[in-house]
């Protein structure tokens, strides 16, 4: 009662990728977008923290201009002195002593990070010439000819005048940005007034910021690199069901159909379905007539040869014998046919339609109650063992009680006569085991991978072969169950026959 080796649709899920390869390129996907994700978003970062500084100085270098233009037009107001020549020229005492109170003043300034105590603004002053007379910075500059100096030079020329320098030996770890402006008086330029700014300070700035751009960068990175992440998965998850499908399909396994969704996966999943159905129907088709040609042979046969035998003149008995004949015949056939039938339906079906508790007990108990009789007729006894008590399973109570009967017939018509056919149940981990035993003749190793082949049988005890079809009929039922079936030899003469199904 054996069913065929499943059909295997090699070309038709030729599309479908190997394991491997699948692996290979699902990686090299997400490994791409996490790369250009985190490629773009820290260069961003990079462009930005690059432009932080010109930005930060050209801030400062604004400051710096409204502070030069504002002493400018104080030392105009209050510090320029005229000879009675009518020379103008810009005294520095004023300036000074203002300085000298600064040095005094206690600073103690917390600017986020940076701890201030003291002002490192430097502002000198020269004369029309361009020599310094007055230096915040203790005087250590003064009397020295700036003329030549950028700011200085361009702002004795009444233009803007600024410079960085880096000579400076009073910030020797860092530059200074001066801003200069000329002193005015009656429209003409007297001298000029610097400030100065050490980047010293702008540059921890920078610094700080720049850590925490990098720092956010990455994170924003890591946030986008999930998100990409999130979005490949959710894209390819899809196709890994459908290969997994194909594989299935592939290897003759009864796969559950994925479901993908509305989209366009799930219409490339609708049409590979659809391909699968069809191309298993023309393949099953053409196993069923080469299978059905062959054990149709032997009835025809029989029955046509019968058939032209009594054309002849027979005697009574002669005639009843050929008669017989014909009608075993054609009940053969018929059975054969009833039998594919619900064989065809069975292994068509991808799930059940029908799913209720089914008591093991009551299960058993109506297979023994339909085949006393004809385990009596072949003088056996059928006994029924169900542990633990109150047992159930999930699954389709008709199916079930039709892969058991055909279980207990098939041990029956391989029994020894005057022994027990058994009945049993059992489970372990989750599982349980409904197993119908026999006695009798050992099943003969070459024939233990092909019982569940369709239409292979073997002659039982009264040397007649069945239709083949009830084993293969079985083992579809066990996996519309989500289980197993297996036959194997046990003991000395023992044969059993093993239903594994989820425990309810």
């Amino acid at each position: 009662m054996p069913r065929s080796t499943p059909s295997k649709h090699t070309g038709v899920w030729a599309i479908a990728l190997s394991h491997s390869e699948r692996m290979k390129i699902r990686t090299q996907l997400n490994l791409t977008i996490i790369g250009l994700i985190g490629t773009a978003v820290l260069a961003f970062v990079y462009v930005a923290a690059d432009e932080i500084r010109p930005r930060y100085r050209e801030a400062q270098e604004e400051v710096l201009v409204d502070f030069a233009e504002t002493m400018a037009a104080m030392l105009t107001r209050t510090s320029i002195d005229v000879n009675r020549n009518g020379v103008a020229s810009i005294s520095t005492a004023q300036l000074a002593a203002t300085y000298r109170e600064l040095s005094r003043r206690k600073l103690d300034a917390q600017i986020y990070a940076l701890r201030k105590t003291k002002v490192d603004t430097r502002i000198y002053v020269t004369n029309k010439k361009g020599t310094v007379i007055f230096d915040s910075d203790n005087d250590r500059d003064e009397g020295e000819d700036y003329s030549k100096w950028r700011d200085v030079r361009l702002a004795l020329q009444g233009k803007y005048g600024a410079r960085t320098s880096s000579l400076d030996p009073a910030y020797f770890d860092g530059s200074t940005m001066y801003v200069a402006r000329p002193v005015m008086y009656a429209g003409e330029i007297v001298g000029v007034v610097a400030v100065g700014k050490p980047t010293k300070n702008l540059d921890a700035f920078i610094a700080n910021l720049s850590n925490n751009l990098w720092i956010a960068g990455a994170i924003v990175a890591a946030i986008f690199a999930l998100i990409g992440f999130l979005t490949y998965r959710s894209l390819t998850r899809p196709l890994a069901k459908i290969q997994q499908y194909a594989t299935d399909v592939s290897n003759g396994v009864k796969a559950t159909r994925p479901h993908i969704g509305n989209n366009e996966i799930g219409e490339v999943e609708s049409a590979l379905e659809d391909m699968r159905r069809s191309l298993d129907g023309k393949q099953y088709i053409e196993g069923y007539i080469q299978s059905l040609t062959h054990e149709l042979k032997a009835p025809i046969a029989g029955i046509q040869g019968a058939a032209e035998l009594l054309r002849e003149p027979l005697p009574p008995e002669k005639q009843l014998l050929f008669l017989n004949n014909i009608h075993d015949q054609t009940t053969r056939l018929h059975d054969l046919i009833e039998r594919l039938l619900v064989l065809a339906k069975v292994e068509n079906a991808e799930t059940l339609t029908t799913r209720a508790q089914i008591s093991v007990d009551q299960l058993f108990n109506e297979v023994v109650q339909s085949h006393t009789d004809y385990a009596a007729s072949n003088h056996l006894r059928l006994q029924v063992q169900v542990q633990p008590a109150g047992l159930t399973i999930v699954g389709d109570h008709f199916l079930m009680y039709q892969a058991i009967a055909n279980l207990v017939k098939n041990a029956i018509e391989h029994a020894h006569a005057n022994s027990d056919v058994t009945l049993a149940s059992e489970t372990n981990d989750g599982q349980v085991t409904l197993s119908v035993r026999n006695v009798g003749d050992p099943i003969p190793d070459y024939a233990i991978d092909k019982l569940f082949d369709r239409f292979y049988s073997l002659p039982n005890r009264k040397g007649q072969k069945g239709s083949g079809i009830g084993l293969s009929f079985v083992r579809e039922v066990a996996k519309l169950h989500g289980g197993t079936v297996a036959i194997e030899n046990v003991g000395m003469g023992d044969v059993c026959a093993r239903i594994n199904t989820p425990r309810a």
